[in-house]
């Protein structure tokens, strides 16, 4: 059974540890595996945790509010971590890229491959600059990765779009 204490959910259940994170979830804390919010969020909605609140059953609707709290773009990124897992691919964390998420292909599991995406959720209405384009694609192309736009509309549909330098 997972735990949600102070906006954080830990599955310390071992074997279920071991399995989620065989399928590309959370993070070790030695048995126990930490989840962030939009991976918690996503198993509890596909009934494949649990999620404890001291000894009350946490629902989607009540652990989903009670992330909100604390990050303010939670609705748009969980639409697409949850597109994403939906299609089949392993979603992980792409802080270390600058992004939100690096996705994996599919049928890949993590530490077997690399990650081939890095995908930033970005809602319709944003205004952005040629700068910030041009720096997106810059820290993806030195990682050698393909860099991806996730536009998330006021109804929470997702498209893609892939950004991309031409070489000459």
């Amino acid at each position: 059974m997972a735990i949600f204490t102070g906006n954080k959910v830990m599955e310390n259940e071992p074997a279920a540890a071991k399995m989620l994170k065989e399928r590309g979830f959370g993070e070790e804390v030695g048995e126990r595996l930490l989840l962030a919010p939009v991976e918690a969020l996503y198993l509890v909605e596909k009934k494949r945790i649990s999620v404890l609140d001291g000894k009350k059953r946490m629902a989607f609707d009540s652990l989903f509010l009670a992330f909100k709290k604390a990050e303010k773009e939670l609705d748009m990124k969980y639409a697409v971590y949850r597109d994403l897992r939906s299609k089949g691919y392993v979603v992980r964390t792409g802080l270390k890229y600058g992004t939100y998420f690096r996705v994996y292909d599919k049928g890949i599991r993590v530490g077997e491959g690399h990650s081939e995406l890095l995908v930033q959720p970005v809602p319709e209405e944003m205004k952005t600059s040629v700068y910030e384009i041009a720096g997106a694609i810059r820290i993806s192309h030195s990682v050698k990765k393909k860099m991806i736009w996730a536009i998330v509309d006021t109804e929470g549909d997702v498209t893609y779009i892939k950004l991309s330098r031409i070489v000459p």
